[in-house]
């Protein structure tokens, strides 16, 4: 019988989790994965989805923190890359609340 497991992350770390999903995939894609180094990759991609946050972070700010004008070039942005036909909108970037 299999284990299951339940988990109640928190946003940001939802996030993180993603990142570090999509870069722990991107090891095994171009083969740094090895059943001995399995765990220390892994290690290292949350690793890295945690300091690509904090310099995400330090970068941008919260939304608190942008200025008016910097929130409406931000939806602009959002709004000019949905009406790109080859780019998909980022859900994670809508300026509706």
């Amino acid at each position: 019988m299999s284990k299951t497991h339940d988990f109640s992350l928190q946003p940001s770390e939802s996030i993180i989790f993603q990142a570090a999903a999509k870069i722990y995939a991107s090891y095994i894609v171009a083969g740094h994965v090895t059943d001995d180094n399995q765990a220390k990759k892994m290690k290292e991609a949350i690793t890295a989805s945690i300091s690509l946050a904090r310099q995400v972070e330090s970068i941008v700010g919260s939304d608190a923190q942008i200025s008016g004008l910097a929130r409406q070039h931000l939806s602009n942005t959002v709004a000019e890359e949905a009406s790109m036909p080859h780019v998909r909108p980022n859900p994670m970037l809508s300026s509706k609340p």
